[in-house]
């Protein structure tokens, strides 16, 4: 089930996030023009037709595409700002967009506060420009040390290639050793430490695997030691796709630890 949250056109037309298990409510203040009934979308559909005969179509207008991830599971559930604008409806930990968002280039201060509280749980750096067709990934994400931390990747997006999957591993599980990702018995990953992508760049580009269904296991780096499986995941030909080793130990449901993999879509 897809959790949606509707904003204001001035920052987001939509933004879309995927739970791990569990269902959310739209707010009742937000636009309501995505809970229209099929019969009252198609009277409104009816109604406009007659107006944009004589409206002059309007050339696309630039935008930025912004996805997020909260991968903070000893965090409270949280909302994003823009700036004082709250534009997202509570995100726990696991939740997560399930495609990119298009917003307004320019200057944007995002910060991430304790749902119905003024409470800063992780910000980003004030004054970082989205520039037009870029893609940016907001990561919230547990410190091993504690507290949550938030960065801004830059998506870099291989050249399309019909003959493969691209992939690229997150550690987002703290307290975790070090590990290797195997992908249809193949090491595909090696010694990669929790958040290990928020201080090393490299670890954000995208690896270019065999598509195919497979089983992806995590192992401890060098071991045998399993620390989290699944036994089979769908690397579509051509897909981009995320693998994000998520929770804790002591979490249950969906903040347990395990294996999410996301597919990049826009």
């Amino acid at each position: 089930m897809q959790w949606i949250a509707t904003v204001k056109p001035a920052q987001m037309q939509r933004l879309q996030m995927l739970p791990c298990h569990n269902e959310i409510q739209i707010k009742p203040s937000m636009k309501l023009k995505y809970l229209l009934s099929s019969a009252a979308g198609l009277a409104m559909m009816v109604v406009f037709s007659g107006c944009l005969k004589n409206t002059p179509i309007e050339p696309t207008k630039p935008a930025s595409y912004v996805s997020v991830l909260n991968m903070s599971f000893r965090s409270p559930a949280v909302e994003m700002l823009f700036g004082a604008e709250k534009v997202t409806a509570p995100i726990s930990g696991g939740m997560y967009f399930p495609r990119y968002n298009n917003i307004t280039p320019g200057f944007i201060d995002i910060s991430f506060k304790k749902a119905s509280s003024d409470s800063v749980v992780a910000q980003l750096q004030t004054g970082l420009y989205y520039d037009s067709l870029t893609y940016y990934s907001v990561l919230l994400y547990d410190k091993d040390a504690g507290g949550a931390g938030v960065i801004r990747i830059k998506d870099e997006f291989p050249m399309a290639d019909p003959s493969r999957s691209f992939v690229r591993f997150f550690h987002m599980a703290p307290g975790q050793p070090q590990v290797d990702v195997q992908i249809n018995n193949t090491r595909v990953f090696t010694s990669r430490t929790q958040a290990d992508n928020t201080y090393n760049s490299s670890y954000n580009q995208f690896s270019g695997v065999t598509p195919g269904s497979f089983p992806i296991v995590i192992k401890q780096a060098g071991t045998d030691s399993v620390i989290a499986s699944t036994p089979y995941s769908d690397l579509s030909a051509g897909g981009i796709y995320t693998l994000v080793l998520k929770g804790t130990t002591a979490g249950t449901g969906s903040g347990a630890l395990g294996i999410e993999l996301i597919r990049a879509a826009n």
